[in-house]
């Protein structure tokens, strides 16, 4: 039976939160407890922004099995989540831990000896931010994003999700990437939300349909809501056909994004069985802006669409949810 922690996690009706999110990235040397992150925040509510997601990047050195993290001198110390997540709860915003390994660089780990010692820092890891994540009252806690190489271990990924349920007792998910990891993981019902990076690319008209048809089987067969743990597109042109494409030589183009965030939140913000989205990404810095082409929303007319969709009032809440065992 999960503790107090997850039931003040959920609504007041006893249903999964629904965010209205963003990936809050720190940035250029502008660390989280800085007064230009503190005021980024405040500029977020201003967006009807009621939720962020905090990440602290580890690094694996290519090919190792070594995972470093916890860096006090790095942009998103542990002080600095801790600075951030008390700026955000006190703007009536929930917050989202999500350590991630960056750059993410695929390891083999069907060698035993490799996956035992790799798993073992992962679990450090794990169980480090796990910690924080109480500390902190994060409203939930993302054990990994896209980690195709482990993920494919599932004794060893449930293992670590146990680990993790001592140290932090409110809502967990995980951050599958679009595709073949998305699709092919079964431990879902050991977690509370099924997260989803979500760079499934669309058809030039913007058909979501055959998209949500396959969310939504999902969720009947796990009856877990969906949470879009990322989601995003460049302000660049035909952004829509390779969503995961940050940064290109393509030209700007400011309603290619704004009329594929539109096309997302129309799609399934009102779905009973969908818990929001974390559109990567804003930065601590601020940067952004009309001449600027890359994924984030800031300063550019998908950042109205966020608004205009994040101030619509929902008429249901995440439903069939059952607290994982």
């Amino acid at each position: 039976m999960r503790s107090l922690l997850f039931l003040l996690a959920l609504s007041a009706h006893g249903q999964p939160l629904f965010f209205r999110g963003v990936s809050f990235t720190a940035e250029r040397g502008v660390r989280y407890e800085s007064p230009e992150a503190i005021a980024q925040l405040d500029q977020l509510s201003q967006f009807a922004v009621d939720s962020v997601a905090l990440i602290p990047f580890a690094y694996t050195p290519r090919g190792e099995t070594k995972i470093m993290f916890g860096n006090e001198r790095s942009w998103e110390s542990d002080a600095g989540i801790t600075a951030a997540a008390a700026a955000a709860h006190e703007r009536r915003m929930k917050v989202v831990l999500k350590p991630q390994i960056w750059p993410n660089k695929p390891i083999d780990l069907t060698d035993p000896t490799k996956r035992r010692e790799w798993f073992a820092q992962y679990r450090a890891m794990l169980v480090h931010y796990s910690k924080l994540a109480a500390t902190i009252h994060a409203d939930l806690f993302c054990i990994g994003t896209e980690l195709q190489y482990a993920t494919v271990h599932e004794p060893e990924f449930r293992a670590l999700i146990q680990a993790v349920k001592p140290h932090f007792n409110g809502p967990l998910t995980y951050a599958a990437n679009h595709g073949e990891e998305f699709e092919r993981i079964t431990f879902w019902n050991a977690l509370d939300y099924i997260g989803l990076d979500n760079y499934y690319p669309l058809p030039d008209s913007l058909d979501t349909k055959p998209l949500s048809t396959k969310l939504e089987a999902l969720h009947k067969k796990y009856r877990k809501p969906i949470i879009f743990t990322e989601a995003g597109y460049a302000a660049a042109l035909n952004s829509h056909r390779t969503p995961w494409e940050d940064r290109s030589a393509r030209p700007v183009h400011l309603e290619a994004q704004a009329k594929a965030y539109d096309a997302l939140l129309s799609a399934f913000y009102t779905k009973p069985w969908f818990a929001g989205v974390f559109w990567w990404k804003l930065g601590t810095n601020g940067f952004g802006g009309p001449q600027d082409n890359s994924m984030t929303p800031w300063n550019k007319p998908a950042m109205d669409i966020i608004k205009r969709w994040y101030q619509t009032r929902r008429t249901t809440t995440p439903t069939d949810s059952r607290p994982s065992k």
